[in-house]
């Protein structure tokens, strides 16, 4: 990257950095500005202000004007989430690293130790892991899936009193019925939360025996099982990772669902800044973990119309006029 566009070290492109160079010192700025200034045409000045306003360094007022924001504070914001998601990075590389020596270990008959290939052998031992569970299941999860996700094995644990802890990529719910499927379970006791992405799939039964993923391509199956205890170790360290930095997703009890409609609008004055709705948090989570919208929309069964509603309806509620303002202000009232 050149020295003269810094900003693409957080996620900025060359593009997008000149006309926010040259938007800063305006009051506000419409699509039309940056055709003229720029001189691209309108639909990709349109996308221009668009990436600007999802990196948080524009905001829009309902007139339609974007107007930047402060760059002392919205690059610093920038920058602290791209050194979460490097550290993030740095701490996977030595669970991951075990996971490797000790694949290639196992064929020198490690004690509990194999590489498990092949999509009927792979569906039984997770079955059986799953099914021998008494106090804890822990489950990285992400496609493609070998069985149906969310399948009757976690709702059958839970039942049993085994406390069942799940963190979904992102990219989980873009399947039809994925969300549905997951809010019954969640309104049943399975305890969720949601990342942008995760690098593996992985189960664990009581810290005495897991399964971790060695190919993720579709239609095929290689894993690795364990019962060895500096592995298993390593692996719950792992996923208490990954469930440290995941935003929680909550259940409506009985429902399968997010709820339909936003509950009554408060009293003016009301405070309930402590009061969050479960919708309110679902949405909160979703778009940490960078769901889109048109996945949320299916998911939830609405058209990205109403969407939209609810989105600007959260936003009003939490004084932000995007995502990552929405976060913010959702983290200062304890939200999330």
């Amino acid at each position: 990257m050149e020295n003269d566009a810094p900003l693409a070290w957080v996620g900025v492109d060359t593009v997008a950095e000149r006309a926010y160079r040259l938007l800063l010192s305006r009051d506000s700025t419409t699509v039309d500005d940056v055709v003229s200034a720029l001189g691209v045409p309108a639909a990709e000045g349109l996308a221009v202000l668009e990436r600007l306003h999802h990196a948080g360094l524009m905001s829009r007022r309902s007139s339609g004007e974007f107007f930047t924001v402060d760059p002392r504070h919205a690059l610093r914001a920038l920058v602290e989430s791209r050194e979460r998601q490097l550290a993030a990075v740095r701490e996977a590389a030595g669970p991951l690293g075990a996971l490797f020596d000790a694949a290639r270990r196992a064929g020198d008959g490690g004690p509990g130790t194999a590489v498990i290939s092949g999509l009927e052998a792979v569906g039984d031992r997770y079955y059986r892991l799953k099914q021998a569970a008494r106090s804890e299941l822990c489950a990285l999860d992400r496609p493609p899936f070998l069985l149906a996700p969310n399948e009757p094995l976690d709702e059958a644990a839970v039942r049993r009193g085994v406390r069942v802890r799940a963190v979904y990529a992102a990219a989980s719910f873009e399947a039809d019925g994925g969300w549905q499927e997951l809010g019954s379970l969640v309104s049943r006791g399975e305890e969720a939360r949601v990342v942008p992405a995760l690098p593996v799939k992985l189960a664990m039964a009581d810290r005495s025996a897991a399964m971790v993923s060695l190919s993720l391509s579709v239609g095929s199956a290689e894993y690795l099982y364990t019962e060895s205890p500096p592995l298993l170790a390593t692996m719950g360290e792992f996923f208490e990772n990954y469930w440290a930095v995941a935003s929680p997703l909550t259940g409506e009890p009985g429902s399968g669902t997010l709820p339909a409609a936003p509950p009554e609008a408060p009293a003016p004055g009301t405070d309930r800044s402590h009061r969050p709705t479960d919708e309110e948090r679902n949405l909160l989570a979703l778009f940490a973990a960078g769901v889109k919208d048109e996945a949320i929309a299916r998911q939830l069964g609405i058209s990205p119309r109403t969407l939209r509603r609810r989105i600007q309806e959260l936003f009003t509620e939490l004084g932000a006029t995007n995502r990552f303002g929405a976060g913010v202000a959702a983290a200062r009232r304890n939200w999330i």
